[in-house]
């Protein structure tokens, strides 16, 4: 059901008439849309209909969980981000950050800039700076000097002085490792990336924990975290039959898909032979043959936080707080199928 365009007009005009008087220099909560129809003698659907209209305006943002909010009338003019050099034109977690970043930016009247990694802040650097991927602490002090409070989208656990909205990466792998086990798997591989990815690192100690606390074994096989990657994982797995395992979490979908394709020419199929389970949840993870399980990171739900983070930042309440743990969803598909029945 849809709201009749002449209803919802008039609820914009009623909710801009009550946002004027509420909007300050922080983020303000508004009232429910049940509590809105009741007041505002209208329905759900037509209320709803109206706050996406002024959500796409940049006046309200919806935080999942928590409600829709008046965006504060101190406006944020420009926002900086500084990308990792460890992080490619092509990362798919940079490339969707950068797609809801711009996005819900520009519905708010936010420019975006970008700052280079390896050029020295100016006497005149402008704050917030937002951090994606991971610098070193050198490079981390000489940025908090320059910009004052800092932005990351990475974990960083040892930096009580940088506000964090990440994803929980030690829980999505401990949750893959227990998946495979409760489908009957107990000889798993992983496919990791190198350490200094704190992400892949992560995961990767989650799934190992997990995997010993519940008494199975774990081949790990390191690769960059790409197709070649998987595929090369691929090629030492069926190189060595009697040491094959039955399942495998791959700590990003490249990889996964990689080492799906590349076991196929070796003539081991997914999940006859074994299990894989990616993350990202990428385009190509439900196009591929068969449709790959992973886990989706919400990307818009973490700009939507780190946005938040920001406006009470600018509102003078940075100390509120400095850190924003977000969950990932598992999407099960068929590359993962129970052991017992297949």
């Amino acid at each position: 059901m849809e709201a009749s365009p002449l209803v919802k007009e008039r609820l914009v005009d009623q909710l801009r008439r009550l946002i004027a008087p509420l909007q300050t220099g922080s983020l303000v909560k508004i009232p429910s849309e049940r509590q809105l129809a009741e007041s505002l003698q209208a329905s759900r659907v037509s209320v709803r209909a109206a706050i996406r209209v002024l959500t796409g305006e940049g006046l309200l943002v919806q935080l999942r969980g928590k409600g829709t909010y008046i965006v504060p009338a101190v406006r944020l003019e420009t926002l900086y981000l500084l990308r990792s050099p460890d992080i490619k034109d092509n990362d798919p977690f940079y490339n969707h950050f950068l797609v809801e970043i711009t996005n819900l930016a520009a519905k708010q009247g936010i420019k975006l800039a970008m700052v280079h990694p390896d050029r020295p802040p100016g006497t005149d650097a402008a704050s917030p700076l937002v951090v994606i991927g991971m610098l070193d602490d050198s490079r981390l002090d000489e940025l908090t000097a320059a910009y004052g409070t800092l932005f990351a989208v990475e974990r960083y656990a040892h930096r009580d002085d940088i506000a964090q909205v990440y994803f929980d990466d030690y829980r999505i792998g401990s949750k893959a490792a227990k998946t495979l086990f409760d489908h009957g798997y107990r000889n798993l591989a992983l496919l990791g990336g190198p350490d200094k990815y704190a992400s892949a690192n992560l995961r990767k100690l989650g799934f190992l924990d997990k995997a010993r606390g519940c008494g199975v074994p774990v081949r790990v096989m390191t690769d960059k975290m790409n197709w070649e990657g998987g595929v090369r994982a691929a090629d030492l797995v069926a190189a060595s039959p009697g040491d094959r395992p039955d399942a495998v979490f791959a700590v990003n979908d490249w990889m996964a898909v990689g080492f799906i394709q590349r076991l196929r020419e070796h003539g081991l199929h997914v999940p006859a032979h074994m299990a894989v389970i990616g993350c990202d949840d990428i385009p190509l993870a439900s196009e591929c043959s068969p449709r790959l399980a992973t886990f989706k990171l919400d990307m818009k739900h973490l700009v939507e936080e780190l946005l938040a983070a920001i406006h009470r930042h600018h509102a003078g309440r940075s100390a509120e707080r400095n850190e924003v743990v977000l969950p990932a969803v598992f999407i099960g598909r068929e590359s993962l199928a129970h052991k017992t029945i297949r």
